[in-house]
């Protein structure tokens, strides 16, 4: 700024200058012609002294001669005219009379178009010339980077096109590495598989969602070294081929996770494993793994534990991750290169199928699914951008159960989409009154819901039929269901959209997948899954995966949301990552608005 104001007034005494310049010029030649003029004077009043005439002549001085005529000479000559003893000088009347504006014109041009380009024109064209080159440089070097030849008789329209196409690839690419940034904080990088927050996340995921196979095993894997000094490299490429082994020996189960714990421990999660076929591979792995090549100088030693856990949906991942490490630390007690397990989950209370659909249908019948909302607040403005909606079942003996625990077995079922059904249209005449004040409510839907087509024309009959409220309603859906049916659920998707449905996609972070969702269906909102959040405040590879997740929404109109927020310095930290807004116990328990049954009667 400062450099800029120098320059200005630099050009200003410049021009006031060159106006004194010009001024003094004229002044010159302006005393030059009066000075003509007097000499001239001068010079005939001398000669008339020496040379007096008494008789009438006109003498006339011309190319320095004087001479005498008879009759008056030309105007533009000088002469004198003598009448007796009194002669008149007549002086030409260029010298004798002013300069006209014309003749200072003339006289002036030459001097002004001098100094206009020397004080005007010149700065402005070096200037010109400095950014034009500025520009260029600036130019080749742009194509330097985009990897373009810079060609001086290439067509400018040519050169930008071909700049258009690469900043296009770089935005492609920049897509690619945040998508890679975000999946980096869930990636084990030594070993190539998931880490802890990834594998804790998939337990959540079949510990409580339903659709997924609601029972299964959990397996510890911990590997020793004999050795007392031994390098880092080699007990890495050792841990390397366990993995590999242990993939193997795994691949046929294709729904089977794994992931690293610790530095020696591998965790693996395979759904639908019985007790049986969990005792049988845990012997396996551990047979395999004590006689692998990169133990074949220790084999009798302690080389290899494993301790496993059979689950079910709804137990607690805290609680089923202790008994694996209860049973990891019984097989060491065993002896060396031991499993051991507890293939028994004694899950209290079980019933059968049967029991679960009676239930169910009786729940639907009497109107025993109780409503609660719990508020998604923005810190920005501590404003609620909405409720979600949670559903309880009140058990026929009293009890009331979480939707972790009766959802799975609606899904086995098939009653999962009559509870959805149940649920949206409740809400949608709940949202009409003043019990939620118009405000936009979220609600769970089972993705096998919106895959079956009487569902869906169940859907669109009530949209048509205007019994749902679009402008009040959002739409949750799991990541891992909707990058699992993508394909299919692409479609409709687009069609709640179009309805005036807002999309919202849950536990963001329990897949690997760059599926890229967000770049194609209109996702208004994602949810980042508690166990990302859990503790974040301490943990660098979950702050890595929230700001590779904000860094691929940059652009994009949606809004991340971090869900299970229980701790102050948690929250602080969520804040400063840059999320829109937060839910959980720290701001507010799933309110007390549990809906009245006349509320929830037809």
């Amino acid at each position: 700024m400062w450099l800029s104001q120098i320059v200005q007034k630099k050009r200003y005494w410049q021009q006031l200058l060159s106006l004194l310049v010009v001024l003094l010029i004229n002044c010159s030649f302006y005393a030059i012609g009066q000075l003509q003029l007097q000499q001239r004077q001068q010079q005939w009043q001398q000669w008339l002294e020496l040379q007096p005439l008494t008789h009438q002549a006109w003498l006339v001085s011309e190319q320095g001669q004087l001479k005498l005529l008879s009759s008056p000479p030309k105007a533009a000559a000088d002469f004198v005219a003598l009448d007796g003893t009194n002669p008149v000088l007549h002086l030409a009347p260029q010298l004798v009379q002013s300069w006209t504006a014309l003749d200072y014109l003339l006289l002036n041009l030459p001097f002004v178009i001098w100094l206009a380009w020397l004080v005007w024109i010149r700065p402005y064209q070096q200037q010109f010339r400095q950014e034009l080159q500025q520009l260029e440089q600036q130019t080749q070097l742009l194509l330097t980077h985009l990897d373009l030849p810079f060609h001086q008789e290439t067509n400018p329209v040519t050169q930008l096109q071909r700049v258009l196409l690469k900043l296009q690839n770089w935005q492609k690419r920049d897509s690619e590495i945040r998508q890679l940034v975000r999946v980096q904080g869930l990636v084990d990088h030594e070993l190539a598989i998931g880490n802890r927050v990834f594998f804790e996340s998939r337990l959540n995921h079949y510990l409580t969602e339903s659709g997924e196979v609601n029972s299964g095993a959990v397996f510890i894997v911990q590997l020793s070294h004999p050795e007392v000094h031994l390098s880092n490299l080699i007990k890495l490429q050792r841990l390397r081929g366990c993995v590999e082994l242990i993939a193997e020996l795994v691949s046929g189960w294709p729904e089977a996770v794994m992931a690293r714990l610790a530095e020696n421990d591998v965790a693996l999660l395979i759904p639908g494993l019985n007790g049986k076929e969990a005792e049988q591979l845990g012997d396996r792995l551990a047979q395999v793994l004590s006689q692998a090549n990169f133990f074949a100088e220790c084999q009798d030693f302690d080389l290899v534990h494993i301790g496993f856990v059979l689950y079910q949906q709804g137990q607690s991942s805290y609680q089923l991750m202790a008994e694996a490490d209860m049973a990891l630390k019984t097989a060491q007690l065993q002896g060396p290169n031991a499993a051991y397990g507890f293939n028994d989950p004694q899950k209290p209370k079980i019933k059968g199928s049967v029991w679960w659909r009676t239930e169910l249908h009786n729940a639907l019948k009497e109107n025993r699914f109780l409503l609660s909302f719990q508020p998604v607040f923005c810190w920005q403005d501590n404003d609620v951008l909405q409720h979600e909606v949670l559903v309880r079942l009140a058990g026929s003996d009293g009890e009331k159960l979480a939707a972790a625990v009766f959802l799975p077995m609606a899904a086995n079922c098939g009653l999962a989409g009559a509870i959805d059904q149940y649920v949206l249209l409740k809400v949608a005449k709940l949202t009409e009154t003043a019990v939620l004040e118009h405000c936009r409510c979220s609600v769970n839907l089972n993705v096998q819901s919106l895959l079956d087509e009487g569902w869906w024309h169940w859907l669109t009959a009530q949209v048509n039929q205007g019994s749902l409220e679009t402008a009040d309603l959002a739409l949750e859906f799991h990541e891992h269901h909707l990058i699992k049916h993508y394909k299919n659920l692409k479609p409709k998707l687009l069609q709640l959209q179009q309805w005036g449905f807002e999309l919202i996609v849950d536990h963001v972070g329990l897949s690997l997948d760059t599926t890229p969702y967000t770049d194609e269906l209109p996702i208004r909102m994602l949810k980042i899954h508690p166990a990302i959040v859990r503790g974040v405040d301490h943990q660098l590879e979950q702050q890595l995966f929230i700001r590779g997740l904000l860094a691929s929404c940059v652009g994009k109109d949606i809004k991340v949301i971090a869900t299970g927020v229980e701790q102050d310095l948690e929250w602080q930290c969520l804040k400063k990552l840059g999320v829109t807004g937060a839910q959980g116990y720290y701001f507010s328990q799933p309110l007390a608005r549990l809906i009245a049954q006349n509320q929830l009667s037809e």
